[in-house]
């Protein structure tokens, strides 16, 4: 076959393909990808019960549009529904930023808004949020008249630090000609639900997932909610049928009958959380404070704990390349009682027997 001088775009120079790394031993439990628990199965019984007509036509996503809308009290025109929370992020990021515009982002945080940013030929302001209270001091500095997007991710990931009302209200009235976005992919497991309260700023964009609480990673389904003419604009940037049929009917039976179930488990989750922080603490490891479904540690060799803990089957993210996050894993919780003293367990004998130390 002859070589072709296929060129891509000069933007994606330096961007390469998300692949989280990959566990070296054969992995049972995993708790690299902060999916959320599986959902009722009886659940998927709603694909068949509405028949082929479903996968035949073309998708609407304004039904669900509509439900959530009325969950939050705002007007149908205000949400759109995306292929997952990153959907909803790409199109903001394609919505608001250009050459000669800038994205405002404290690190580190999801790495995917680096990447569509990347790809805008905008310029990125990184700045840093290692621990502690979200950086609205340093944000505010770093903006300028070409300031078109400012993040907020809370809480973050992979830290599971949060930014308060507070905080997110300085940041719009200090940024008015800016879209802030606050990513609340995790606020479900959080002390406070800021939806409401990000709704009332005049700039502000919210996103949400039905991939971690809602234990729906698989079927690419969130939200995105904020003004009409910014919807409009997100509208405009992405695909017309983003979300499949069966996706869109099971997101919405599982809104409409699952808060109950969610509910529970996330509070299994914030349990799970205080254990096993106390737990981490005790074996001399550092614990940020979260408040989303993981907990980000530091030890002296982090490499070494995740390799013992993929040994006995059980998987956590590291961040290879990461000067910002070397020596620490994010380990998400599992929410059950089994798995998490198998967790436990497993940090207890690789870290006390072996002795890894932070």
């Amino acid at each position: 076959m002859e070589t072709t001088m296929l060129k891509p775009s000069p933007l994606l120079a330096g961007v390469t393909a998300y692949s989280p790394p990959t566990p070296p031993y054969p992995i049972d439990l995993k708790l690299d990808g902060n999916e959320g628990q599986a959902p009722p199965a009886d659940l998927l019984e709603e694909v068949l019960e509405a028949g082929p007509e479903i996968v035949r036509s073309y998708p609407s996503t304004a039904p669900l549009e509509s439900e959530i809308a009325g969950s939050i009290g705002i007007d149908p025109s205000r949400v759109i529904v995306t292929a997952g929370g990153d959907d909803a992020i790409e199109r903001a990021v394609r919505a608001m930023l250009a050459p000669g515009r800038e994205m405002i982002l404290p690190v580190p945080t999801f790495e995917m808004f680096e990447r569509y940013a990347a790809l805008t030929g905008c310029r990125v302001k990184t700045v840093p949020w290692p621990e502690g209270a979200y950086p609205a001091n340093a944000v505010l500095a770093a903006v300028t008249d070409a300031t078109a997007l400012v993040v907020a991710v809370t809480p973050n990931s992979p830290s599971g630090l949060t930014a308060t009302r507070d905080e997110l209200a300085r940041i719009s009235r200090g940024a008015p000609s800016s879209l802030l976005l606050v990513d609340l992919a995790y606020v479900e497991f959080a002390d406070e639900d800021l939806t409401s309260f990000v709704l009332t700023l005049p700039n502000a964009l919210v996103v949400r997932s039905l991939s971690k609480a809602w234990g729906l990673a698989g079927l690419r389904v969130g939200w995105a909610a904020g003004p009409a003419e910014v919807i409009c604009w997100l509208r405009a940037a992405g695909h017309p049928y983003a979300v499949s049929g069966p996706s869109l009917r099971l997101a919405s039976v599982r809104l409409r009958t699952g808060r109950d179930d969610v509910a529970r488990f996330a509070g299994r989750i914030r349990e799970e959380r205080r254990m096993i922080s106390e737990r981490l603490a005790a074996l001399g490891a550092r614990v940020l404070p979260s408040q989303a479904n993981f907990v980000l540690a530091r030890f002296e060799d982090a490499e070494a704990v995740r390799t013992g803990l993929a040994k006995r089957g059980i998987a956590v993210r590291i961040f290879p390349g990461r000067p910002d996050l070397e020596g620490r894993l994010r380990i998400t919780l599992p929410g059950d009682g089994e798995s998490f003293e198998r967790l436990v367990r497993a940090l207890s004998e690789i870290i006390a027997d072996r002795e890894v130390t932070s």
